[in-house]
């Protein structure tokens, strides 16, 4: 009898417990950031960035007007896309199009490709062709610069390593390193560089980015106290890290790959609001 009593409750809990993840899994969240800068130029103080990542083609209602509609309510002055926007183990590339051709109609839309896109080099093809006819600028180891009032700002687009081979942390930051040295050798203008993978914040730093934009981690993709997120033990998750003049912020990101959902950790669009200033 005992034991029967103590079943109910604990089935209950359970029930409570995946209800519990399953809404905590759609339900959207926005984390607003403000980062400042000297170096910024004073025409571009106010500049808000909505920083999307790692969609795998996840869905926020009907062809995702949720997250849309969530991304408009933000007022952007530009959409950054910081890869993953599919994923490599169940693409669909109609999924992201019709995310991109929508959010290029809110605001401007640059996109930079992640782990998963170097996966399926076909459906890659498709997916750029396709977001370069929706009118999104596609940053592949690019750069381009925006104007405001006589004033300039360069947004620099890297290409994730993974579509150069197979390399160690340390590989993977080196040929980080050259690329951007090669890409941004003769800039000047403050800079926000749109990339995907935080790890590399070394090589950021060596190259002095004013301000990386990354995802990739899935803020730990399953959080637990004391712990921290499994999924990136020992590594930054998400928020904004600041070193000496270079700064970095770190998306948890939308959807999920290997774990078929997230613990403790709701997804998110960050917006990032520059600021000229200490």
């Amino acid at each position: 009898m005992m034991k029967k009593k103590l079943i109910l409750p604990a089935a209950l809990a359970l029930v409570l417990m995946v209800c519990q993840i399953i809404w905590a899994n759609k339900a959207l969240t926005v984390t607003k950031l403000t980062v400042c800068s000297e170096a910024l130029p004073e025409s571009f103080s106010g500049f808000r960035i909505v920083h999307v990542s790692d969609l795998h083609n996840t869905e926020f209602g009907a062809e995702n007007e949720e997250l849309l509609r969530l991304i408009e309510s933000q007022s952007p002055d530009l959409i950054a896309v910081t890869g993953d926007i599919i994923d490599s183990r169940r693409t669909d590339v109609g999924i992201a199009l019709k995310f991109a051709e929508k959010a290029a109609e809110i605001a401007p839309v640059y996109y930079v490709p992640g782990n998963h896109e170097s996966r399926v080099p076909k459906e890659y093809t498709r997916l750029t062709d396709g977001l370069r006819t929706s009118g999104v600028t596609v940053l592949e180891d690019a750069a381009a610069v925006l104007e405001r009032e006589g004033e300039k700002l360069c947004l620099a687009g890297l290409t994730d390593y993974a579509f150069y081979g197979r390399f160690t942390k340390e590989e993977g930051i080196e040929n980080t390193r050259k690329r951007l040295s090669s890409l941004l050798k003769e800039r000047e203008e403050y800079t926000v560089l749109l990339s995907h993978r935080p790890q590399l914040f070394p090589a950021y730093a060596a190259c002095k980015i004013n301000l990386t934009l990354c995802g990739h981690l899935h803020g730990g993709q399953i959080r637990l106290p004391l712990i921290g997120g499994l999924a990136s033990v020992g590594q930054p998750e998400s928020g904004l890290y600041t070193e000496d003049d270079v700064q970095i912020v770190i998306s948890r990101g939308l959807g999920n790959s290997l774990f078929p959902f997230r613990v403790n950790n709701r997804p998110e669009i960050v917006v990032v609001e520059l600021q000229k200033g200490e």
